[in-house]
């Protein structure tokens, strides 16, 4: 293990959280608000921390990374980044010491699960709850690779462990440009977000706070009762159609971007991610309209439009109660928290690439059962889908399925509902943010208990770096490799 890559890493990624909160400090003075003090502390305790740390290990910078430093490396990052970047919100007196971990470790997994009733707050702190997820979309590992020479030729393991899906795409030969590209892309969505939000009617600063939170499909908003609050189509339009792209696939918009023009509509992942969205906003449309609870068909839609969007990319953004609407909505909402985005988006979910090769999967046992002797490849596209890959897609959804049980059943040692907690374990393990009952979109995860709130920390942390790297550190294998 090499301990001093690891603490450079580490370094950085205190600064990066650092220059965040200075950023902060600006809007803050911007504003005239109260809180620009307590950012400032924050931010000088992170460059006095971290700038000391990177100029003595500075030099490992080069150094190769492998396995374990990938797992490790990937994994150090998100809970050093959490409990720096819980400071601010302990220091200007936001949240105690747990809840401001939970906040910020939503922040960064981009689950918008949050624990705050006092939306009266200064912007600079309200600016860096929205900015926690913007860092966490693309990934901060992913900033560091961009930012700073390559680490040998095993930083494709850190790459790896920090990148959301069943495989690694990298989009040209050197890895730091992958990372760089994968990052611009998603800085020019994030501000033609901004100048459109901007055009339809939002104020600069809750355009950049739902842009960010919109592209890192986060859900934290800087207002109570979320997109809601706008009361406006337009508004919900422009998010709903960038939260479809923010669960898109990163590497299809280089493709498009590079000239391949059709390499969107001819992937066949996106092509089921796109269908999956439009035949359940039609599901639920129409179970909204059964049910009487809407005007008519273009009020039903609009909802049933917005809430399928943002649940199934993971964002979390709320225009309606849907935990009033009818048991077939909120049961197929809650299917979708666990489908989530494509690989290589900023979505949390077991991703559509995964259950495509499930499907796949399943369909060649029951070929295999007619014929038994007959050699049935899994193909995507063109392409035969390698033996370890199908392997991994297997033995991640058993992990899956085992750590929800686990979660659901910690929860409810508190006491909290069946409901509640099989839906606030989803919300957090996919990274969604609300569920339902106690968690439903129009209240938050402030009445769970404290036990409760540790172990949603923890599913949210795993869900974000997909089980493995939260999990095999923890195994007898990854030290005796």
């Amino acid at each position: 293990m090499n301990l001093r890559f690891l603490s450079y890493l580490m370094a950085v990624v205190v600064i990066i959280v650092g220059a965040g909160m200075l950023a902060s400090a600006v809007v803050s003075a911007i504003y005239g608000d109260s809180d620009l003090a307590g950012m400032l502390i924050s931010a000088a305790i992170c460059l006095v921390v971290g700038v000391p740390a990177y100029v003595v290990s500075r030099n490992a910078r080069h150094a190769y990374v492998g396995f374990r430093e990938g797992f490790v490396g990937a994994a150090g990052s998100w809970v050093v980044a959490t409990l720096f970047g819980a400071i601010p919100f302990v220091v200007t007196g936001v949240f105690g010491p747990l809840d401001a971990l939970f906040e910020t470790m939503s922040g960064f997994t981009t689950t918008g699960a949050s624990v705050l009733t006092d939306y009266a707050q200064p912007h600079g702190i309200m600016f860096w709850r929205s900015l926690t997820h913007w860092y966490g979309g693309m990934g901060i590992v992913v900033l560091f690779i961009a930012l700073l020479p390559t680490t040998g030729a095993g930083a494709i393991r850190l790459f790896a462990a920090e990148s959301p899906g069943p495989s690694t795409e990298r989009l040209t030969p050197r890895l730091r440009d992958t990372a760089k590209n994968l990052w611009l892309i998603y800085v020019g969505m994030t501000v033609a977000e901004v100048l459109i939000l901007m055009a339809v009617g939002l104020g600069p600063f809750s355009a950049i706070t739902h842009a960010f939170g919109t592209m890192a499909t986060g859900g934290f908003s800087p207002e109570a009762a979320s997109v809601g609050t706008y009361d406006s189509w337009s508004v919900e339009l422009v998010i709903v159609v960038f939260m479809v792209l923010a669960g898109g696939n990163f590497a299809l918009y280089y493709a498009f971007l590079s000239g391949r023009r059709w390499a969107v509509v001819r992937d066949p992942e996106f092509r089921l991610y796109i269908g999956i969205l439009a035949v359940s906003t039609i599901l639920i449309a129409a179970s909204l309209l059964l049910a009487g609870s809407h005007d008519g068909p273009a009020d039903a839609f609009r909802d049933a439009l917005f809430q399928t969007v943002s649940i199934q990319t993971t964002t979390g953004y709320v225009s309606a109660d849907f935990d009033t609407w009818n048991s077939f909505a909120k049961a197929l909402l809650v299917v979708l928290m666990f489908v989530g985005g494509c690989a290589g988006s900023t979505a949390g979910g077991i991703k559509v690439v995964r259950l495509l090769l499930l499907a796949k999967n399943a369909n060649r046992v029951l070929a295999q059962a007619v014929h038994p002797h007959a050699v049935i490849p899994v193909k995507m596209g063109r392409r035969v889908v390698p033996g370890h890959i199908m392997t991994g897609v297997l033995g991640y959804f058993f992990l899956l399925v085992m750590v929800y049980v686990v979660g659901v059943l910690l929860l409810a040692t508190t006491n909290a509902s069946l409901v509640t907690s099989a839906t606030a374990v989803a919300a957090t393990l996919n990274n969604v943010g609300p569920g339902l009952e106690l968690v439903g979109p129009m209240l938050n995860f402030a009445l769970i208990a404290p036990f409760g709130k540790v172990v949603l920390i923890i599913m949210m942390l795993v869900g974000r770096l997909e089980l493995l790297a939260v999990i095999l550190p923890f195994t007898r294998a990854f030290w005796s490799r």
